[in-house]
Protein backbone atom coordinates (compact mmCIF):
# COMPACT_ATOMS: atom_id res chain seq x y z
CA UNK A 1 0.00 0.00 0.00
CA UNK A 2 1.23 3.48 -0.75
CA UNK A 3 2.39 5.49 1.63
CA UNK A 4 -0.95 7.44 2.42
CA UNK A 5 -3.71 5.39 1.84
CA UNK A 6 -5.96 7.21 -0.66
CA UNK A 7 -10.17 7.38 0.99
CA UNK A 8 -12.71 8.73 -1.84
CA UNK A 9 -15.43 10.28 -0.22
CA UNK A 10 -19.28 10.30 -2.33
CA UNK A 11 -22.15 12.56 -0.63
CA UNK A 12 -24.32 14.69 -2.21
CA UNK A 13 -24.02 16.99 1.38
CA UNK A 14 -21.07 19.93 0.74
CA UNK A 15 -20.76 20.23 4.77
CA UNK A 16 -20.38 15.86 5.19
CA UNK A 17 -18.42 16.06 2.51
CA UNK A 18 -16.05 18.94 3.37
CA UNK A 19 -16.11 18.60 6.94
CA UNK A 20 -15.03 14.71 6.46
CA UNK A 21 -12.27 15.48 3.28
CA UNK A 22 -10.81 18.67 5.98
CA UNK A 23 -10.45 16.07 8.65
CA UNK A 24 -9.38 13.29 6.88
CA UNK A 25 -6.62 15.42 5.49
CA UNK A 26 -5.35 16.94 8.90
CA UNK A 27 -4.21 13.46 9.68
CA UNK A 28 -2.60 12.93 6.62
CA UNK A 29 -5.16 10.74 4.26
CA UNK A 30 -5.05 11.69 0.60
CA UNK A 31 -8.95 12.64 -0.02
CA UNK A 32 -10.57 12.30 -3.49
CA UNK A 33 -14.66 13.92 -2.99
CA UNK A 34 -16.94 13.77 -5.01
CA UNK A 35 -20.92 15.10 -4.61
CA UNK A 36 -22.93 12.01 -6.89
CA UNK A 37 -21.85 8.18 -7.70
CA UNK A 38 -21.91 8.69 -11.50
CA UNK A 39 -19.10 11.68 -10.71
CA UNK A 40 -16.68 9.23 -8.36
CA UNK A 41 -17.51 5.97 -11.67
CA UNK A 42 -16.61 9.22 -14.17
CA UNK A 43 -13.44 9.48 -12.24
CA UNK A 44 -9.75 7.57 -12.96
CA UNK A 45 -9.54 8.90 -8.87
CA UNK A 46 -11.67 5.79 -8.68
CA UNK A 47 -8.41 3.50 -10.05
CA UNK A 48 -6.74 4.75 -6.97
CA UNK A 49 -8.83 4.42 -4.32
CA UNK A 50 -7.95 2.40 -1.25
CA UNK A 51 -11.16 3.02 0.70
CA UNK A 52 -14.29 4.82 -0.67
CA UNK A 53 -16.88 6.36 2.12
CA UNK A 54 -20.37 6.59 0.54
CA UNK A 55 -23.93 8.18 1.51
CA UNK A 56 -26.55 5.78 0.98
CA UNK A 57 -29.56 8.31 -0.04
CA UNK A 58 -28.43 10.50 -3.06
CA UNK A 59 -30.02 11.73 -5.48
CA UNK A 60 -29.34 9.86 -9.04
CA UNK A 61 -27.54 6.80 -8.21
CA UNK A 62 -27.79 6.25 -4.76
CA UNK A 63 -25.24 4.22 -2.57
CA UNK A 64 -26.28 0.91 -2.89
CA UNK A 65 -26.50 0.92 -6.58
CA UNK A 66 -22.98 2.58 -6.67
CA UNK A 67 -22.36 -0.61 -4.65
CA UNK A 68 -23.42 -3.12 -7.09
CA UNK A 69 -21.80 -0.95 -9.99
CA UNK A 70 -18.72 -1.41 -8.26
CA UNK A 71 -19.33 -4.78 -7.90
CA UNK A 72 -19.97 -5.62 -11.53
CA UNK A 73 -16.60 -4.26 -12.24
CA UNK A 74 -15.04 -5.80 -10.16
CA UNK A 75 -14.19 -3.74 -7.40
CA UNK A 76 -11.15 -4.48 -4.87
CA UNK A 77 -11.52 -1.75 -2.30
CA UNK A 78 -13.83 -1.63 0.93
CA UNK A 79 -16.67 0.36 0.90
CA UNK A 80 -18.23 1.94 3.96
CA UNK A 81 -21.42 3.56 4.07
CA UNK A 82 -22.91 6.51 5.90
CA UNK A 83 -26.51 7.64 6.36
CA UNK A 84 -29.01 9.52 8.38
CA UNK A 85 -31.74 6.96 7.69
CA UNK A 86 -30.45 3.48 8.97
CA UNK A 87 -32.90 0.66 8.65
CA UNK A 88 -31.79 -3.07 8.92
CA UNK A 89 -33.04 -3.82 5.73
CA UNK A 90 -30.52 -1.14 4.07
CA UNK A 91 -27.69 -2.72 6.70
CA UNK A 92 -28.43 -6.33 5.75
CA UNK A 93 -28.47 -5.34 2.23
CA UNK A 94 -24.99 -3.40 1.92
CA UNK A 95 -23.23 -5.86 3.69
CA UNK A 96 -24.61 -8.53 1.29
CA UNK A 97 -22.89 -6.34 -1.40
CA UNK A 98 -19.83 -6.18 0.24
CA UNK A 99 -19.95 -2.81 2.54
CA UNK A 100 -17.33 -3.76 5.85
CA UNK A 101 -19.01 -0.58 8.18
CA UNK A 102 -22.44 0.83 8.05
CA UNK A 103 -22.04 4.07 9.77
CA UNK A 104 -24.92 6.57 11.02
CA UNK A 105 -24.81 10.03 10.54
CA UNK A 106 -23.84 12.38 12.36
CA UNK A 107 -20.76 10.00 11.84
CA UNK A 108 -18.17 11.16 14.55
CA UNK A 109 -14.87 11.62 12.34
CA UNK A 110 -12.72 10.04 15.05
CA UNK A 111 -14.95 6.60 14.95
CA UNK A 112 -14.67 7.19 11.19
CA UNK A 113 -10.66 7.40 11.18
CA UNK A 114 -10.80 4.21 13.74
CA UNK A 115 -12.44 2.10 11.10
CA UNK A 116 -11.11 3.31 8.03
CA UNK A 117 -7.40 2.30 10.29
CA UNK A 118 -8.94 -1.25 11.17
CA UNK A 119 -10.58 -1.76 7.68
CA UNK A 120 -6.51 -0.45 5.47
CA UNK A 121 -4.28 -2.47 7.88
Amino acid sequence: MKQSPTICIVDDDDDVRSSLENYLRSVGVEVRSFDSAEDFLASSDRLEADCLITDLHMPGMDGMTLQRELNRIGRTFPVIVMTAFPTPAAQKESATLGAVAFLVKPVDPDMLLDRVGEILL
